[in-house]
């Protein structure tokens, strides 16, 4: 029995529409996959820029409140250069400051602390040392370093103990009636009357305190941000200010949390600076930029109304 020709060209047109609807389907598929392709490319291309902008962002000027740069550190040019603060506290355990050297060489002692005319925090060419009992001392983070390896470079200093300090005489750049010789720069000045731990050194040193005030542990804290002046006021709850006697004001953005960046450093975590960050284990390079890297963030949350 022969087919009509009609049904033939019924057939025909009926293969048509399947195969233009099955191309339909194939463009939208393949219109798809490269709609997928481009978004997966600009977000890697916004990844990219995202981390190339926060890279540039943090090697700006920044200050410690993490705003554009504004801060401030004493100069002692080794010429009778000190501050008088007097009696503090009898109970002191954990000293930290930020310290920048002028000179260092095999005849030279520099007095920074003094706590009562006799016990006392100095570096003697190059090398941190302490009169105190059983001194613990960390450099710019590292427990047991004691090494100041340069000049003009800010280096974060912290010494503990377990044995009460009576800092009844305290005095900053000298010891006792001695000449005051202590030539360079220093910031941020903590008194504490418990031994910080390793984290805790870590953790604060990088960022001011919001609330001192509030700190009953924070027995002393020079910000030295006044800029000008003859006072090195204490922003803690014991609100013992104290006396500068030659020494001045830096001016605005000079003091150690004046720049964020590896600023020679070899990596970004070298606990040197306000702009260091942190990972446990330390970071690699694709933690800070490439296609599918991560960015860590340190931060500093300030209380303006303290601040």
């Amino acid at each position: 029995m022969s087919r009509q020709p009609g049904y033939a060209i019924a057939e025909v047109l009926i293969a048509v529409v399947i195969i233009s609807i099955s191309f339909i389907q194939l463009s939208g598929a393949v219109s798809k996959i490269m709609r997928n392709a481009n978004q997966t490319i600009l977000m890697g291309k916004s990844i990219f820029v995202a981390n190339s902008t926060l890279e540039e962002v943090m090697a700006q000027p920044f200050d410690a409140k993490g705003s554009e740069a504004n801060d401030y550190a004493l100069i002692f040019d080794g010429s009778g250069d000190y501050i008088d603060i007097g009696n503090v506290f009898n109970g002191i355990q954990t000293v930290s400051f930020w310290l920048e050297l002028d000179n260092i060489d095999a005849s030279r002692i520099d007095y920074i602390i003094d706590f009562d005319g006799l016990k006392y925090i100095r570096v003697d060419d190059g090398t941190l040392e302490s009169n105190i009992d059983d001194p613990t001392f960390y450099v710019n983070g590292v427990e047991g370093a004691t090494t100041i390896g340069a000049i003009d470079q800010w280096y974060h200093i912290a010494v503990t103990t377990t044995t009460d300090i009576d800092a009844n005489d305290v005095q900053i750049g000298k010891l006792g009636a001695n000449a005051a010789a202590f030539s360079g720069k220093i910031d941020e000045v903590r008194f504490w009357d418990d031994p910080r731990t390793a984290p805790e050194i870590i953790d604060n040193y990088r960022k001011s305190i919001a609330s001192p005030y509030n700190d009953s542990e924070l027995k002393l804290y020079l910000r030295m941000n006044n800029g000008s002046g003859t006072s090195a006021y204490d922003h803690s709850a014991s609100m013992k200010h104290g006396s500068i006697t030659n020494a001045s004001y830096t001016s605005a953005s000079n003091s150690w949390s004046a720049t964020l960046g590896k600023e020679g450093e070899s990596g970004w975590n070298n606990f040197n600076d306000v702009d260091d960050f942190y990972k446990s284990g330390g970071f690699s390079d694709s933690d800070y930029s490439q296609l599918g890297g991560r960015v860590y963030v340190k931060y500093v949350i300030v209380d303006p109304i303290s601040w």
